[in-house]
Parts: C-alpha cells; sequence; structure tokens
C-alpha cells in the first residue's frame, strides 16, 4: 500500500517556507488588511506585536483506517465509541472498554422447551 509522506519536494518547500519567513510576511499582510478593515480591533494589534511560528506536529495520534474500522464495529454493537478505548494507558483504555453503552443492556430472555424444539431458544431484546 501507497505510503502517504511527503516526497522530497514537499518537505523541502516546507523549510523553506520556515527558513525564509513567509509565514511571517503572509500572516502580517493578513493581519494588515483585518487592521484595515476593522481599527478598533485590538486582537489584530496584539496579534501584530507577537508574531511566532505557530505550525506545530502534532502530539496526538491521527486515526488510522484500522481504527476508523473498529471504530464503527464498536458504535454498531455498542451505540458509542469511547476514544479512550484508543489510549496507549492500559488502566485507561480498560477502563473505557468497562464502561456500558446505550446498546449494551441487553437482556436474555429464555422461553419454556416444547416439543418441537429440543432446547431452549434464546432471545436478546
Amino acid at each position: 500500500m501507497a505510503n502517504k509522506s511527503g516526497g522530497k519536494s514537499k518537505v523541502a518547500q516546507a523549510a523553506s517556507y520556515k527558513l525564509n519567513k513567509r509565514w511571517e510576511s503572509n500572516r502580517l499582510r493578513r493581519l494588515t488588511r483585518t487592521l484595515k478593515e476593522q481599527p478598533n480591533n485590538e486582537q489584530v494589534k496584539t496579534a501584530m506585536k507577537g508574531m511566532v511560528y505557530r505550525r506545530k506536529k502534532p502530539l496526538k495520534r491521527e486515526w488510522s483506517a484500522s481504527w476508523v474500522r473498529t471504530a464503527k464495529i464498536f458504535k454498531l454493537f455498542c451505540g458509542r465509541f469511547d476514544r479512550d478505548i484508543m489510549s496507549s494507558n492500559e488502566a485507561t483504555a480498560k477502563a473505557a472498554l468497562s464502561r456500558p453503552g446505550p446498546k449494551s443492556g441487553a437482556t436474555v430472555v429464555t422461553k419454556p422447551t416444547t416439543a418441537k424444539t429440543p432446547f431452549n431458544q434464546i432471545a436478546i431484546l
């Protein structure tokens, strides 16, 4: 299966964007446009004073295709999917798995045996 990582050109362009401070000129242009439209906006003035590079690596793990499928199965059978199930902390994941969902309160009803059916019929309501 193909990997979704960027190529050399894409990585180089992202590094150039940060190194040449293109982000700063773009942001300054947007903020001056907003300040021109809204002269009384104090947030824009403070944003222009303290500009820092705001792009960061994501801290949380993204949803993989297999986790999406797993979540859909949990949602189908339990009625909900708690994101803590995906946690790398074993205690958190175990606690999330033990919480009942709206569909998990199933009750088992047994019917008495009859001559036609040799075993008890079990119906889940």
